[in-house]
């Protein structure tokens, strides 16, 4: 699973979440577009966890650019700004979901729990599978 946010204190506190909900579960961060690209090239995660705003990319073209790079990886939003805009883009970039940082506490783990699921095939999904 892969952080990335450039707000120290929201990264640690992602981390910290995370680490108690997934505790086997090897949690990478980036603090920039640039670190997450070179740790999606190196580690493949199967999870991305991005921010919108970074000092040096805009996270929804960084999802896009992840999902060319590694189809299967499953990329979440999370970010303070939210809006059927943003997450019209980010649904359009490929995101998985969109988790406003408001309701991390409430919407984040079910959204990683759905990203980890294997893909069903659609008979079973529209059963409820």
């Amino acid at each position: 699973m892969l952080i990335v946010e450039d707000q120290d204190y929201m990264r640690r506190m992602l981390r910290e979440f995370l680490q108690a909900a997934y505790p086997d579960k090897n949690i990478l961060e980036a603090g920039d577009g640039r670190s997450a690209m070179a740790l999606c090239s190196e580690r493949r995660p199967r999870v991305v966890l991005m921010d919108i705003r970074l000092p040096d990319a805009n996270g929804i073209e960084l999802t896009a650019k992840i999902k060319d790079m590694l189809p299967g990886t499953a990329v979440i939003i999370v970010s303070s700004l939210s809006g059927s805009p943003y997450t019209e883009r980010a649904q359009a970039a490929g995101a998985t979901a969109f988790v406003a940082k408001e309701n991390i506490h409430r919407d984040l783990l079910p959204a990683i729990s759905a990203a980890l699921q294997p893909d069903q095939p659609e008979d079973q999904r529209d059963r409820g599978a």
